[in-house]
């Protein structure tokens, strides 16, 4: 289960080169009026774990009471599907189905550490995840939940154009693709 898993957090993370301008937005603790806002997105993700890369596409439908995840083999065959809603969170992959109440406690079980789902849609969005304490580095980078992350924008357009996160032994990187703002609420 590990292998698919690991393809499910690579998809989500995929590096990759910008071909337009992009330029640092520094996260920003959100304000009380900010609220969680729907989106769809997909590009690429890389992830870096203890010295083993891996890389893929991936497909994130989020809301603010449910994701939907599907990483993707680079030559777009879904591998692996997490699936968020206000009962838990269930990961499809390899024909098998496994439950937890959360995603940092299904990524902790299969994984070995907690992959913070429900924070990466702030940090994608340019703000520290509400709730969790945040401080800066001296290079700007946020920190929280034991992550240092850096968001990129879009220079002309200021849509999320890259996600970054660090940790000991751990590298995450997403580049955004495409991305839309969600104005109705999904089924």
């Amino acid at each position: 289960m590990k292998p698919y898993f690991g393809w499910l957090l690579a998809g989500l993370l995929l590096a990759g080169c910008a071909s337009t301008p992009e330029l640092n937005a520094p996260l920003a603790t959100p304000a009380a009026s900010v609220q969680d806002q729907a989106f769809e997105t997909g590009g690429r993700l890389a992830v870096n774990y203890q010295g083993k890369g891996e890389v893929a596409s991936f497909d994130w439908q989020h809301a603010p009471e449910r994701d939907q995840l599907d990483v993707k083999t680079p030559i777009g065959n879904t591998v692996a599907s997490l699936s968020r809603d206000r009962h838990g969170v269930t990961l499809k992959a390899n024909g098998k189905e496994q439950y937890a109440a959360d995603v940092e406690t299904l990524t902790e079980a299969t994984l070995g550490w907690p992959l913070p789902l429900s924070n990466l849609a702030w940090w994608a969005r340019g703000h520290a995840a509400p709730g969790w304490p945040a401080s800066y580095a001296d290079d700007g980078r946020l920190q929280q939940q034991g992550w240092l992350i850096r968001n990129t924008q879009d220079a002309d357009t200021r849509l999320p154009r890259r996600l970054e996160l660090e940790r000991e032994g751990m590298s995450i990187r997403l580049v955004f693709s495409r991305w839309q703002w969600q104005t109705e609420p999904q089924p």
